[in-house]
C-alpha cells in the first residue's frame, strides 16, 4: 500500500492541493514585488523623459533662435522665454504644466551648480531656473524630488546631458 492510501500507482501522479497552493501563493507574492518595482522604476523613467524632453527642445530653440532661452518652473507650473539682448522676453507658448503631474504632492528642490538650493514649492517663479544658450550650452543644475524613503535627484549637466541618481536615506 502506497503512502497515500492507494493501490493503485496511477492515482499517485500529480500534487497535492497543499503543494499546488504554496506554489500560487510564491508566484502571487513575486508578481506583486515585481509590479510595485515596475510602477516606481517607470514614473521615476517618466520624470526623466519629460525633463529630458524640455530640456532637448528648450536647447535647440536656443540654438535655432540665436537667442537665451530662460526656464522658469516650480513645482506645479513652469514656463520659458526668448530673452533677446535688449532684455526683452517673449513667452514660449507651446509648454505644457504636466512635468510634475505624477510626483505633485512630493516636496522638490533645485540646486544650481554653485550650491545654492531652492525650494519649489515655495519658487513664485520670479528668475529662471536653467538658461539654454545659442552655444548649446545649459547652465545646468540637480532637481531632487523627495520620496517617502529616497531621493529621486534629476542632475543636468552644462551639456545638455541628464543624469538620474538615486540616494537612500
Amino acid at each position: 500500500m502506497l503512502v497515500i492510501g492507494c493501490k493503485n500507482k496511477k492515482i499517485f501522479k500529480g500534487f497535492t492541493l497543499i503543494e499546488l497552493l504554496v506554489v500560487l501563493l510564491i508566484i502571487g507574492i513575486s508578481t506583486t514585488l515585481i509590479t510595485l518595482s515596475f510602477n516606481t522604476v517607470s514614473s521615476i523613467e517618466k520624470q526623466t523623459n519629460s525633463v529630458e524632453e524640455y530640456s532637448r527642445f528648450l536647447a535647440e530653440e536656443s540654438i535655432v533662435s540665436g537667442n537665451i532661452v530662460a526656464w522658469y518652473f516650480n513645482s506645479t507650473n513652469q514656463y520659458a522665454t526668448f530673452v533677446s539682448e535688449n532684455g526683452v522676453e517673449k513667452k514660449i507658448s507651446n509648454l505644457d504644466n504636466s512635468i510634475w503631474e505624477d510626483s505633485s504632492s512630493l516636496s522638490k528642490t533645485f540646486t544650481y551648480l554653485d550650491g545654492i538650493k531652492i525650494d519649489l514649492d515655495k519658487n513664485k517663479l520670479e528668475s529662471p531656473l536653467i538658461l539654454f544658450y545659442p552655444s548649446g550650452e545649459i547652465s545646468g543644475g540637480e532637481i531632487d524630488i523627495y520620496f517617502e524613503d529616497y531621493i529621486h535627484r534629476l542632475v543636468i549637466k552644462n551639456n545638455g546631458k541628464i543624469y538620474n541618481e538615486i540616494i537612500d536615506y
